[in-house]
């Protein structure tokens, strides 16, 4: 039988001051940034959806005099993304309950409840580096190959560029490799198909801005590139200490989120701001429910037979990858 209360809690005459150690500390919400980089507004109705679009449809050409006028057929590609079921219960015993001198019980159980707060961020970073550690399957995009590739599902370049949206990085992370990859990204990214021989995105998408994720590590060496004005020794006499940061100066617009969720040293990646679709998506199937059994309080046979109470909570999502072109891994 499950239970969580420890004897060193149910002692007479504890002291409380340091009851709610856990209870203060807020690391259960949501991080606002997310809504950058994932679609949160899709709603879901069943257990898995199908989701369908037509590519690109073909530019305007030279049609010669005499001759039938040129045609293109029209294609689609279709994916599904499943809806999965998540859940905590928290048992403990109800002598248990009644004798902890804290009386902290009921209410840091429930902080479970709220860990669902997290579950489209552990679903996103999950989708982002190819792992398993929250969704039970990896996923791949709609054209059939990873998140980040240099090759889409058939073999070919992916958006018609050499290392698709997969750059390989410079290598070690300082200053001056952060900003080649950089711009390397952004070269990268204009000179992307639509599969119809024209560019994919337009410069001001491109130019727009990025929010850069990169593991915690790299917090210094990307603020100092992006962020920072950089003091030189003897200004105005050495152009590689002079006070300038070229990305600032360029006017161009970067966020940097640097997390302990990525654990590979090296590696980051970029987001188009306002790309035309966000390269992944939460799908919502049914928020957060509560249930208890409670001594007295419509339990059922369970507890009255176990003396085991509990609160548990439900909730049905899933997430999937869209088509990532607004997307980049620099790849160390």
């Amino acid at each position: 039988m499950s239970q969580i209360i420890a004897s060193n809690l149910l002692a007479n005459g504890l002291r409380t001051e340091f009851a709610d150690t856990y209870a203060v500390i807020r690391n259960r919400q949501a991080d606002s940034r997310l809504g950058a980089v994932m679609d949160l507004g899709i709603g879901a109705t069943n257990r898995q959806h199908e989701f369908a679009y037509l590519n690109a449809a073909p530019h305007m050409t030279y049609w010669e005099r005499g001759m039938p006028i040129p045609t293109d057929a029209m294609d689609g590609v279709q994916f599904t993304v499943p809806v999965h079921e998540w859940a905590r219960r928290v048992p403990w015993l109800k002598w248990d309950r009644k004798d902890d001198q804290t009386q902290t019980l009921f209410d840091m159980a429930r902080m479970a409840g709220e860990s669902a707060a997290l579950l489209p961020q552990r679903f996103f970073f999950d989708l982002l580096a190819g792992t398993t550690n929250t969704l039970p399957a990896a996923q791949l995009a709609p054209d059939g190959a990873s998140f980040f590739s240099t090759t889409d599902g058939g073999g070919g370049a992916r958006f018609g560029v050499t290392n698709g949206n997969l750059l390989t990085g410079t290598g070690v992370a300082t200053v001056a490799t952060i900003l080649a990859d950089y711009y390397s990204a952004l070269a990268q990214w204009k000179q992307m198909e639509d599969g119809k021989g024209q560019p994919m995105l337009s410069d001001e998408v491109i130019d727009g801005g990025v929010v850069i994720i990169a593991p915690a590590a790299m917090q210094e060496v990307l603020e100092t590139a992006f962020l920072q004005k950089r003091q030189g020794i003897v200004l105005g006499t050495d152009a590689g200490t002079t006070p300038s940061n070229i990305v600032q100066d360029a006017s161009r617009n970067v966020e940097i989120w640097t997390t302990s969720r990525l654990t590979a040293a090296g590696d980051w990646y970029l987001f188009l701001k306002n790309p035309p679709k966000k390269a992944t998506f939460l799908l919502n199937r049914e928020g957060v429910q509560e249930f208890t059994s409670l001594e007295g309080d419509n339990n059922g046979d369970h507890t009255r037979t176990t003396a085991e109470e509990y609160v548990q909570w439900e909730t049905r999502q899933g997430a999937g990858i869209a088509l990532p072109y607004g997307a980049m891994k620099v790849n160390n």
